[in-house]
């Protein structure tokens, strides 16, 4: 039998960016939920408030980072993440860009070294909130 710390230590750990605007609390826990179900789930920020950029009068989002361990390449890594979205009512193309239930971007991974993957959501002022209270700069 797997345990967590087994799984761990087969994986890579990959940090996520979770985000909505569409009754966000309960879909940023559905999402974690969903998480927990495919990953083990190694840390999880608080949660916070930030504008929707770029859709003036949009709902504001609430981001949240998350840290799985996963063997998956990035390729299914992604697969697997938009299957999520998907359960969780997301739409690509979203038919009202101004609103989102869920997204969630792998931002990059920790091992070996440090590897971002999604340069623009790692820099992206959203962001700071959540990577700091996981401790990433």
């Amino acid at each position: 039998m797997k345990t967590a710390t087994t799984i761990e230590a087969m994986s890579q750990r990959v940090l996520l960016m979770l985000g909505s605007n569409v009754d966000a609390q309960r879909q940023l826990q559905a999402a974690c939920a969903r998480l927990r179900e495919r990953f083990a789930v190694l840390a999880v920020s608080g949660c916070h408030p930030s504008p929707a950029a770029g859709h003036a009068g949009a709902p504001a989002y609430i981001n949240q980072a998350v840290v799985i361990a996963s063997e998956l390449d990035r390729d299914a890594l992604k697969s697997a993440l938009r299957a999520i979205e998907a359960a969780l009512g997301r739409q690509r193309p979203n038919p009202e860009p101004r609103l989102c239930p869920i997204d969630i971007d792998a931002l990059g991974r920790w091992e070996p070294e440090f590897v971002v993957w999604d340069a623009r959501d790692y820099g992206a002022a959203y962001a700071r909130g959540p990577l700091r209270d996981l401790g990433i700069p």
